[in-house]
């Protein structure tokens, strides 16, 4: 017995027995389970891993809408549904039948295949924009620049295993699928847009056959829309596909590489407020891709709204306006000929008391809803020779022949080279420099007579206004002009800004005093945009206050409870044009701001000014001034600035047409503005008479 004892006490005292015994106890533990998952419940749990695949999904925010100053939509967003792809477990042949299968359903229904494919929309070539592009694309895919478009799509043939499909025009199409989700990192966890805003009648066919396309889902969001068209394009902008710069930039900010984002305009200036915070969502799928349940994780933010200073009638009559008389200049139906180079132009119209932008047109234009157009369509917008997508208001430059008088006229008086009422007479050719001409006397060969500043600028008369720049030279216009702000972007919340150039101004040359003659009816180099020409017309409207001009209002959350501060919108400004706007109040003296505005009364409502014959009948005291603008070549530019009304100033208007030849002519574009600003502002007068009368009626 005690024998027996010792051994088992031995037995349980040995170490390495008893790690030895434990351990294999472990192995059979080990290998049992193993049978029983494998063998025993291999098939259950072999189904349950096909159905229980879990993905993280983004649920986009409503991105903010954008408004007119009185609460129009200018942007909103409408439902739509996406189709998007995954890379699912199938076999290639399997997966490619399954996108043929739906390029059908789409195309069946007037739908269509988005793809960043670099091909033509006939499918028989590139849309490359240049060729240096198209051999990078070459380059990368690792094909020789000289290969050809037959070359890529076999490369892509064969890299997508497409060589059983006899279509030529299928492969391409699936080959444009395929890239898309390549490019986009498609895998079983992300997925790559391959059609936008499909018809409900695709839909349905989808969802009919969904267990046929392996790794298609539908899935609903919503789409920029602009309920105007083209309304204001240049100012609201649009949204489109991120790039891959743009997504390499953004993407820690929130961004997934299908995201859009605001290109151009306010769409862009305001991406950061507009855009809103997603939300998320964890959805069940099979390894098919089939959607077996959705449970929302993080509910999306919507983005911030923004109000714009611009009034939408006012707006549509600018554009109506503008578009209008360069159609009747091409027609010859307010001259005598026609002036078929007439082509393009800008409006900028200003609040002159706050510098808010009431509206703002270019010309041409394009249509917002700029996913609707073709690849050929786009193309045609980036190399048309009128660049209808560019921003003349902010960022075509213009010499502003005689619109700069007043400013070189104010110039002479303040620094005392010439006498406020000191009479000076025009000799019709110019004795100083290289004699240039009035254009008076090139055009009748007669001469304005004895003029003071005001009948100078009634006259727009050349002579007076170079003997001014003789005695002043070209520093002291330099100088007022940069004190106008003619030299600095305005403040605006728009990229693409550009600063005027004063003749004269940082030159690395020798400055010839022919160029001084030049510059002082505001020629030579003299180069400024729209915006700052508006502002500049402003300040002499107002009594000498140049402001910072602002296109936004308001920036607000979708509940109001929270508004960007006005210091918090400078900010945006100065983040924009790289620059902080310095407000002044230029002291030009009351005596001299009425001889330069009563001149430009003169101008409208006289015999011999040179816009009489477009305001003679109009009920508005305009005052304005023409000008035309030498190119050296071709038809000149045609200007015209104005303000009104006369005594009591509420807006300034700046117009110009590309080769539009005499201001005069330009001048037509701005009387409806004019007289449409006039009839709103009534409007709101009676209005508020009304509803003061009923508050007074209930006793409020």
């Amino acid at each position: 017995m005690k024998k027996f004892f010792k051994n088992i006490y031995n037995f349980f005292n040995n170490r390495y027995l008893i790690l030895s015994i434990i351990t294999i106890l472990i192995a059979i533990i080990y290998i049992f389970q193993l049978f029983n998952l494998q063998i025993i419940q291999g098939a259950e749990y072999r189904e349950k891993s096909q159905t229980r695949m879990l993905r993280t999904e983004t649920v986009e925010a409503a991105r903010g809408e954008i408004y007119d100053r009185n609460g129009v939509v200018l942007a909103t967003n409408k439902l739509t549904n996406n189709v998007e792809i995954y890379k699912v477990n199938v076999d290639v042949d399997e997966q490619n039948t399954a996108i043929a299968t739906l390029i059908t359903i789409l195309e069946s229904n007037g739908d269509k295949i988005y793809s960043t494919f670099p091909i033509n929309d006939t499918l028989d070539g590139f849309s490359f924009s240049s060729e240096e592009e198209e051999n990078n694309f070459k380059k990368e895919i690792g094909l020789k620049s000289e290969s050809t478009f037959d070359d890529v799509i076999n490369y892509y043939i064969d890299k997508y295993a497409l060589s059983n499909i006899n279509d030529k025009n299928l492969q391409k199409k699936i080959i444009m699928v395929k890239y898309e989700g390549n490019i986009n990192g498609y895998s079983l966890y992300n997925s790559a847009i391959i059609a936008k805003d499909i018809s409900q009648e695709s839909v349905a066919q989808i969802s009919e056959r969904q267990k046929e396309l392996y790794g298609i889902v539908v899935v609903s969001g919503t789409k920029r829309y602009y309920p105007n068209g083209s309304l204001a394009a240049h100012v609201i902008g649009y949204v489109s596909s991120i790039s891959q710069d743009e997504y390499k930039a953004n993407k820690d900010n929130g961004y997934k590489i299908n995201d859009d984002i605001g290109k151009t305009g306010i769409e862009q200036s305001f991406e950061k407020y507009l855009k809103g915070k997603s939300g998320t969502k964890k959805v069940e799928t099979d390894s098919l891709g089939n959607v077996i349940s959705e449970t929302v994780t993080q509910e999306p933010e919507a983005g911030e709204n923004v109000t714009l200073t611009i009034d939408y009638r006012l707006q549509k009559v600018a554009e109506e306006s503008l578009k209008d008389v360069i159609y009747k200049l091409n027609n010859g139906l307010i001259t005598r000929e026609k002036i078929e180079e007439a082509n393009a132009g800008a409006v900028v119209v200003l609040d002159v008391n706050s510098g808010e932008v009431l509206a703002m047109a270019s010309y041409p234009t394009y249509d917002l809803n700029i996913d609707n157009l073709s690849v050929s369509e786009w193309a045609s917008l980036n190399t048309s020779e009128v660049h209808p997508l560019i921003n003349r208001a902010i960022a075509g430059k213009y010499a502003p022949g005689s619109t700069f008088k007043m400013l070189v006229g104010i110039a002479g008086v303040k620094s005392g080279g010439i006498g406020l009422d000191e009479k000076y007479l025009d000799p019709g050719i110019y004795p100083y420099g290289h004699k240039p001409k009035c254009w008076k006397y090139s055009a009748q060969g007669r001469t304005h007579g004895y003029v003071d500043l005001e009948g100078a600028i009634k006259g727009s008369c050349n002579c007076y206004f170079y003997e001014v720049g003789r005695r002043i030279g070209i520093d002291k216009i330099v100088e007022y002009a940069k004190l106008f702000g003619l030299n600095k972007k305005t403040g605006i919340e728009l990229y693409g800004e550009k600063e005027g150039q004063i003749a004269g101004d940082n030159l690395n040359r020798t400055w010839q005093f022919g160029e001084t003659l030049s510059a002082a009816i505001g020629q030579s180099e003299n180069a400024y945009t729209p915006i700052e020409l508006a502002n500049y017309i402003a300040t002499l409207a107002n009594g000498g206050k140049l402001n910072k001009v602002s296109i936004v209002k308001s920036v607000k959350s979708e509940d109001n409870t929270k508004e960007l501060t006005v210091e918090e919108l400078n900010k945006i400004s100065t983040e924009i044009s790289g620059e902080g706007f310095e407000e002044r109040t230029i002291d030009i003296g009351d005596d001299i701001l009425n001889a330069v505005k009563q001149g430009m009364l003169s101008v409208t409502t006289e015999t011999g000014g040179t816009a009489n014959i477009v305001f003679k009948n109009s009920d508005i005291q305009v005052a304005g001034k023409t000008g035309t603008s030498q190119l050296g070549i071709g038809v000149e530019n045609g200007l015209f600035v104005g303000f009104a009304p006369y005594d009591n100033p509420k807006i300034a208007v700046v117009a110009i047409i590309e080769h539009g030849d005499e201001g005069t002519y330009t001048a037509n574009v701005v009387k409806p503005i004019m007289e449409e600003y006039f009839k709103i502002s009534n409007e709101n007068s009676a209005n508020e008479k009304a509803q003061n009368a009923v508050k007074s009626t209930f006793g409020y």
